[in-house]
């Protein structure tokens, strides 16, 4: 099979869980024993650091450093390269020009979530101009990042004309547990990794750690990746009586792995989530793990993980502090979530999306 991603997101996002995805998926196909799937170059200016920073996924698809995404984008729209002989293409976002005539070839469309068109106020710049349900309607086969994604998609769009296979992403080796402790992270710490706002659920950590600390003195709260803290989070902190004991931090890859590891409970508090890769990352450190009974979370974490009722800083609070005075279920869920993190791995995931572009050449 003759395979072309397009660029599309690898011209917009530096880093990212979409381009994570791509950038794994391609990595798989180039070295993961597919040797049915031929994967062409992009011959593309992009910012994505996951493929730069491979010399093989580089060199294999022909990109260059482009000097920011917007410049990348520009390229993309002047032009539409899709070589004649392409069998499939995989389209990686939703933007209007990804949509030109693909000469024949069997058109695969990945629905991450369906968060824009659920939750409008969460619409980011891009968002207003893409194409999602012309994709969609478009589509020789889709594939969904979780089932509750594809009842997602269902409940917004309705019955699609494509078939819809659900392909779980994966975790990346180097995630593992027993790796040296960072110097600078706190004694003993609760752990959030991710953006903060809307519905991320933040706030609620902050109420719920709030309680926590007043009976745990010295425990602390990390939180990692997202912005710095706003104005408006360090007067909530200040007012909530936590301040000194929340930090925020951004992380090298192998300081994120010591973060995981060395956690007394990984929590992550969204109410929405298409799938949820931090969760899964957390455990496959031996985090005890915390997790919203919302969306795909519990698709995701299984019975490897604690859950609480999205929104409720109580029952957060209740469930937390259950994982951090109990020893054996902190041990039990660091087992659990080891052995469930194991079952998702990327060469799964293009095993999978493999079988789509074989169904879909076969239809």
């Amino acid at each position: 099979m003759r395979v072309a991603l397009d660029e599309q997101i690898f011209a917009i996002q530096p880093y990212g869980g979409i381009s994570r995805m791509f950038a794994e998926l391609a990595d798989q196909f180039i070295r993961g024993g597919h040797e049915d799937i031929d994967l062409l170059p992009l011959d593309a200016t992009i910012v994505n650091r996951y493929v730069l920073d491979s010399p093989t996924l580089t060199s294999r698809l022909r990109v260059t450093e482009g000097r920011n995404q917007w410049t990348s984008l520009a390229r993309y729209f002047t032009r539409m390269r899709i070589p004649r002989e392409t069998e499939i293409v995989h389209n990686t976002f939703y933007l209007p020009h990804g949509l030109a005539p693909i000469r024949g070839a069997k058109r695969i469309v990945t629905v991450n979530d369906m968060i824009p068109e659920l939750l409008p106020r969460t619409r980011r710049r891009l968002d207003w101009f893409t194409l999602k349900k012309q994709y969609v309607d478009s589509a020789d086969h889709i594939i969904c990042i979780s089932e509750a994604t594809k009842q997602d998609l269902i409940k917004v769009y309705g019955p699609t004309q494509a078939p819809i296979s659900v392909v779980h992403l994966g975790v990346d080796s180097r995630f593992h547990p027993n790796v040296e402790r960072a110097d600078f992270l706190p004694e003993s710490y609760v752990l959030f990794v991710g953006h903060r706002d809307q519905y991320k659920d933040a706030d609620v950590l902050f109420q719920a750690f709030a309680r926590i600390a007043r009976e745990i003195p010295d425990i602390q709260l990390l939180c990692v990746g997202g912005n710095g803290l706003t104005p408006n989070e360090v007067r909530r902190l200040e007012d909530l009586g936590i301040r000194p004991r929340v930090s925020q931090r951004h992380l090298s890859d192998s300081d994120m792995i010591s973060a995981y590891s060395h956690a007394d409970v990984f929590v992550f508090p969204s109410h929405f989530e298409g799938f949820g890769l931090t969760a899964l990352e957390a455990m496959a450190c031996g985090a005890p793990t915390v997790l919203a009974a919302a969306t795909s979370l519990p698709e995701v974490g299984g019975d490897a993980a604690a859950y609480f009722e999205p929104g409720s800083e109580a029952d957060l609070a209740r469930v937390i502090l259950s994982v951090l005075g109990d020893p054996s279920r902190r041990n039990e869920l660091t087992r659990r979530g080891l052995a469930r993190a194991a079952e998702f791995t990327w060469a799964r995931t293009a095993v999978k999306t493999a079988r789509v572009y074989r169904e879909a050449l076969a239809a």
